[in-house]
């Protein structure tokens, strides 16, 4: 039924089109990853402080353990973006191969 195909899958107007619209949202998905890397380091670097031995072990109970929370919160952000960020790339990888 399907064998018959007579037109190119693409037409170059598509592809660059198609190359654009994938860079756009690449860059886009690049960013918010970068800015959740930010965020889940800044987080987990404020839980320092409050670890044993350290100068703020003392409020571990007040704060410490909802910095914790907050860290383990936004780790799913970043592992969400940095793979649509990582799926993104893929597209543009491969439509400047041509393996469409």
């Amino acid at each position: 039924m399907f064998d018959h195909v007579t037109e190119e899958p693409f037409t170059p107007e598509e592809l660059s089109e198609a190359k654009d619209h994938a860079i756009e949202r690449l860059r886009l998905w690049r960013r918010r990853w970068i800015f959740s890397a930010i965020a889940l380091f800044l987080s987990c670097a404020c839980v320092t402080p409050f670890l044993y031995g350290h100068l703020f072990h003392k409020y571990w109970e007040v704060f410490g353990k909802y910095l914790v929370l907050l860290s383990m919160g936004l780790l799913l952000p970043f592992v969400y973006c940095a793979s649509l960020s990582w799926g993104a790339w893929v597209v543009v990888r491969d439509i400047e191969k041509g393996n469409l």
